[in-house]
């Protein structure tokens, strides 16, 4: 049973509206007896609350549930198509758009391609032509957007990222004054551990670290069944850490960090090395090029990614170590090499971490696939929607 703070009447009001309307969220379909039950709050506070949330629409009655006598008690459940959600990835040369329910559910999805290396106000113009052509009436939520490197949460801004080569570009104030909804930008890894937590693998964990394979190495970080974003938001960069001190030098400007020996720039320069060789049956050197070799049989193309996958290990061995997680959920481009690269990376972690932690780890695929991005950023406005006030 939940013990209410007292307080003032406005917002007692809004903390129990907030509390009902997450347990239907969490637990719904759900009769009006069982919230009373779980929250302790009063039968006629609950009955004016979802009175409230009934005539808002934010809620539905959606059958009724087995009565041992008298009158049968109906279901409640989160109105989930009441409103629509904008949920954006950038990425080096893409933006990914997905509108979606206040489940996640994803209603429409498109692309967007861009070449490299683009001004932030191009692709900023990119972000509201499709924004305008898809949102097709005005029962838009939110947008919520995923961007690499380190982002000021608070101010919609982001600070840096080496991919996209920027620097201090805010993105929410000029599609909040356009729009007039709220806006959200987070960085992309973290949007994609929200969508774990939310809604896919990591729904049964209190304890995970999400890693992304592709263009650059990332991790969200999730203790207690809470988001770790460190003083600034910078926590979980873990694709510039050192794993070897004479390694090849980052885009970042320093030398051996897990990126230049895991990501896609690491498949690139191996896959360039090979055909000046003339080993492989691959002609471009190209991550997707190297995947689809790999699928055929290439033996060059497995050992590119066999080493991959070992330094992946290694960098991630040094989280788990310092972090003791239930699990690593892999997502992210390269989960298309994913088999290849599995063996590796798990070996790596497991016989370089303590036994004990090693025999209890969970590494695990992502259940989301590629559309976990845009679900994620989708799920910073819906996350925002169900706080208070409501």
């Amino acid at each position: 049973m939940m013990h209410i703070k007292k307080g003032s009447k406005s917002l007692l009001k809004d903390l129990n509206r907030s509390i009902v309307i997450n347990m239907i969220r969490e637990k719904g379909p759900i009769s009006r007896v069982a919230i009373a039950k779980a929250t302790g709050l009063e039968r006629a506070s609950i009955t004016n609350i979802v009175n409230y949330l009934l005539k808002k629409k934010l809620i539905k009655e959606v059958g009724q549930d087995k009565s041992s006598g008298g009158r049968r008690p109906t279901f409640l459940d989160i109105n989930y198509d009441h409103r629509i959600v904008c949920g954006i990835k950038i990425e080096a040369e893409r933006i990914i758009f997905g509108l979606t329910n206040l489940r996640g559910k994803i209603i429409s999805r498109s692309e967007e391609k861009f070449p490299r290396g683009s001004k932030s106000q191009e692709i900023l113009e990119l972000i509201i032509n499709n924004i305008d052509r898809i949102i097709k009436s005005t029962n838009l939520l939110g947008i919520g957007i995923g961007v690499s490197g380190f982002v000021n949460l608070e101010k919609g801004i982001s600070i840096y990222s080496p991919i996209l080569n920027w620097k201090n570009v805010d993105l929410a104030k000029p599609l909040k004054e356009r729009y007039r909804v709220p806006v959200f930008i987070s960085n992309d890894v973290n949007t994609l551990t929200l969508a774990e937590k939310w809604y896919g693998a990591g729904k049964k964990y209190k304890n995970f670290i999400c890693i992304t394979v592709g263009e650059g190495i990332g991790s969200g970080i999730v203790i207690d069944g809470k988001f770790y974003g460190g003083a600034i938001g910078g926590a979980g960069e873990i694709g510039h850490i050192c794993i070897d001190m004479n390694g090849p030098k980052c885009r970042c400007g320093e030398t051996g960090c897990l990126e230049a020996l895991a990501s896609d720039y690491f498949l690139i320069e191996e896959a360039k090395k090979s055909i000046v060789q003339g080993k492989g049956k691959f002609k471009k050197s190209t991550p997707r090029e190297l995947v689809e070799a790999a699928k055929c049989g290439d033996i060059v193309a497995k050992d590119i990614f066999k080493r991959m996958g070992r330094n992946l290990g290694i960098g991630v061995k040094n989280a788990v170590n310092l972090l003791n997680p239930e699990a690593i959920i892999v997502g992210g481009e390269r989960i298309d090499a994913y088999s290849f690269f599995s063996p590796t990376f798990k070996e790596a972690i497991k016989g370089h971490s303590f036994p004990e932690e090693a025999k209890k780890l969970d590494i695990i695929l992502t259940e989301l696939g590629e559309d976990g991005w845009i679900i994620g950023a989708a799920t910073l406005v819906i996350r925002d929607f169900f706080k208070l006030p409501l």
